[in-house]
């Protein structure tokens, strides 16, 4: 999601943890939004992604999803 919206918006999977989104210019801060597959957990992380973001750079967000006992 943008900064200063209220949509989230869909990326596509390129490969490995690497993900990306058509089109743009996009402007930061980013939130994040994951949802799992097997259980439709989902976890968010607001504004992970910095205003003066670049591309190909790594952002951390310290979520994690809780292991299944």
């Amino acid at each position: 999601m943008q900064a200063g919206s209220k949509e989230w918006i869909a990326m596509k999977h390129i490969w490995g943890a690497n993900w990306c989104i058509v089109g743009g210019p996009l402007k930061g801060p980013l939130s994040v939004k994951l949802t799992t597959l097997s259980n439709n957990k989902t976890l968010s992380a607001a504004d992970v992604i910095p205003k003066k973001w670049v591309p190909k750079a790594t952002y951390t967000s310290r979520l994690n999803f809780s292991p299944v006992l």
